[in-house]
């Protein structure tokens, strides 16, 4: 762990459980876009459906 990942994971949840202007003054950020662009780790959320095909896609055999 980086001292790079440990501010971007703490960032992270205090944004989620607050608010990006707390996560920058935390990191004493002036402009929340400093913290948004390159702080705040971003959800990679995929449609469910499309997961259920790729999982089927690449899922192994199981024998």
């Amino acid at each position: 762990m980086t001292p790079h990942m440990f501010r971007r994971t703490v960032a992270t949840a205090v944004n989620t459980n607050a608010s990006i202007e707390l996560a920058a003054e935390l990191l004493g950020h002036m402009d929340t876009k400093i913290t948004a662009q390159h702080y705040i780790q971003r959800s990679e959320l995929v449609n469910p459906a499309t997961a259920a095909r790729l999982d089927r896609a690449f899922a192994k055999d199981e024998d």
